[in-house]
This record gives structure tokens, sequence and C-alpha cells, in this order.
């Protein structure tokens, strides 16, 4: 039985880097359903999920939805350890190495103290001798290399989260808490502000693009929920999105390129994170009347809107392309709700700040 122990524990090691690098080092998308990560975030969200929507406060619910993804990534880190441990435990147990274990004896509880000492390069064991040597000092490096590979990517995942909070931050005087397509346009109008529409887009097009890249190649980055109170950036994309699609849809004027080109990267974002999640898609229905008060709000803040039929057919026919993937995305990461995005039954058609 023991040399099955030899090439288990080589498939064990080797599948575990394997899934470090995919995860940490690699700079794209890492596929496939045997991954630790995949398993871990799919099995404990959903049960932490059911216990945070059913907080009896929003800082309740906030609170517990936000301990989510740090807990996870601590939990992940563990499992990553924990397996190159029991690896290399199992590649020192084969015949192989058993012998040069030293005077601890040839028990597989010798073989994982010898493999935590050395992976965790404390150094405590001594009589190491022949090829068992070599093991031990390629378990010793195995765990230099993953410590220094996390404490390389903390940086880099705050960075990304730290860009994409300053773009949610920014949004929220101009569409509310929680953000919404509408509200954008009517505090932009009110204020007679509306021509900046092209600059605000142009800057949401560059931070779509940021956060799709970013949370395709590290998709922990998804879960960790913003610091402010009723914001997501899942609902501050849909926001975005929605007043871009009511420009194109509601509006007589000729349609703005940067809206255009918003649109256009904003529904390629929602649908590569959409198939990389494998969710399925809801349906959204949006009011006709609560589209008429919107059409009558844009047309009060000086935009020259469609004629209703016209314009709500439009626009359910262009927003169709985003929404029903957008609101799986809002509902599996139990996003604040906002108007039109997410699980909405309780807030009225505006959201004051």
């Amino acid at each position: 039985m023991r040399w099955f122990a030899l090439p288990v524990g080589i498939v064990l090691v080797a599948w575990t880097l394997l899934d470090v690098f995919r995860t940490l080092v690699m700079p794209r998308a890492a596929h496939g359903r045997v991954r630790l990560g995949r398993i871990l975030f799919r099995t404990m969200w959903r049960p932490w999920r059911w216990i945070g929507v059913r907080g009896k406060t929003v800082q309740a619910r906030e609170r517990i939805l936000a301990t989510a993804a740090p807990f996870f990534f601590f939990v992940l880190l563990v499992g990553w350890a924990s397996l190159a441990l029991l690896g290399y435990a199992l590649i020192l147990w084969s015949p192989a190495f058993v012998d040069g274990m030293g005077p601890g004896g040839d028990s597989f509880g010798n073989a994982l103290y010898v493999s935590g000492t050395s992976l965790f390069t404390l150094g405590s064991v001594g009589g190491i001798t022949g090829w068992t040597r070599a093991i031990v000092v390629a378990e010793g490096a195995t765990g230099l290399g993953l410590f220094a590979v996390v404490i390389g990517y903390l940086p880099t995942l705050y960075q990304a989260f730290n860009r994409r909070e300053v773009g949610v931050l920014l949004l929220d005087t101009r569409a509310g808490s929680p953000p919404s397509g509408p509200e954008l346009l009517h505090r932009m109008g009110s204020a007679g502000v509306a021509s900046s529409l092209q600059g605000l887009f142009a800057e949401w097009e560059r931070w779509v693009a940021d956060v799709l890249e970013s949370h395709m190649s590290y998709p922990i980055l998804t879960w960790f929920r913003s610091p402010h109170d009723n914001t997501s950036w899942v609902t501050s994309l849909g926001s975005v999105l929605d007043a871009a699609t009511l420009l194109l849809t509601a509006v007589e004027d000729e349609p703005d390129e940067r809206a255009i080109l918003m649109y256009g990267t904003g529904v390629h974002a929602v649908e590569d994170l959409f198939y990389y999640f494998r969710l399925t898609e809801r349906e959204t229905v949006i009011q006709r009347d609560e589209f008429e008060d919107v059409l009558g709000d844009m047309k009060d803040d000086g935009f020259a809107v469609r004629p209703l039929d016209d314009a709500f057919a439009r626009f359910t026919k262009k927003r169709a392309k985003y929404a029903p993937r957008l609101d799986a995305l809002a509902v599996l990461l139990a996003a604040p709700p906002g108007l039109w995005i997410g699980d909405r039954s309780f807030l009225g058609a505006r959201t004051e700040h």
C-alpha cells in the first residue's frame, strides 16, 4: 500500500502548485471545475449568504457579508498549505524515502511532522539522510515560494480593489446611494451639467475594462464588498449602463459616441463575468408606468425624449442584452438593490442620497 503513497503524493503536490500558479500568478481567468478556490467559494458562500441576507439590520447584513471574502481567502491559503503538507508527507512515507526520515520512526504521523517542519522551514528535525534530504529541501523551497507569492499578491489585490471603489464612491454623489441610471440622469440634468455625461461615460468605460480585467484575473475581488453604505460595484455598473441605455433609446438626439462605447464595454463585461461564474439568467421586468415616470423626469430635466411607446420598446429591447445577466450577478453577491437592479421590491422610483 505504501507504494501508492508516492504517486498520490506527487499528484497532490503538483495539483496544489498548479492551482496556486493559476490563481495567483497567471494573469488571466483560470477555468476548470477542479480548482480549490472554486470548490471552497461555491461551497461556503451559499450558507454564508443565506445567513447574511437575514440580518435584522442593514448594518448587520453588511457586516456578515463583508467578512466573507477575507475569510475565504484565509481558508484558501490554509487549504493550499494543508494539501502541500499532506502531499509531501505521502511522498516521505513511501518506501522510497521513509528510511531517511531519521530517528522519529516510519509512521505516517512522523511523516506529517517532518513535512510540516520542512514546509514552514522550522528546521527542528535532524537525522535526515539519503534522497529524503532532497524532498525536505524541495518542500522548504515550496513553503518559501508559496508565502512569497501570497505576500506579493496582496498588494496587487488591494490596489485593484481601491481603483474599483474610487469609481464607486465618485458615482455616489451623481447617481444616489444605491445608484441608479435614472437618478444619474436626473441629477446631472437638473443641475444643468448633462454635457458632462460624455466625460463620465469615458471614465466609466475605462473603469469597466479595469474591473473586468482584474476580476477575471483575481475572482476573489468579486466578493469583496464596498466599504460604503448601500453601494456595490455591481449596482454601480448597472446604473451607468442603464443611464447610457436610456440616452441611446429614449432621447431623440443623435446617439452620443461615449454612451455607445460605454454600453458596448459594459455589456461585454457583464457577459464575461456571467459566463465565468456559470450563472442562470434572471427575468427582469420594468413596469411601463415606472418607465413613464422616468421619462417624465428626463423631459423635465431638459432631455428631448421620444414618445413613450417608442422609447419603452427601444429601451427594453436594448437593456435585455445585459439586464438578466447583471441581475444574476447582483443576486449572487447579495448586492444592495437599486432601481431596476437586484431585488428591489422595497425601493421606490428614486433613492435619496
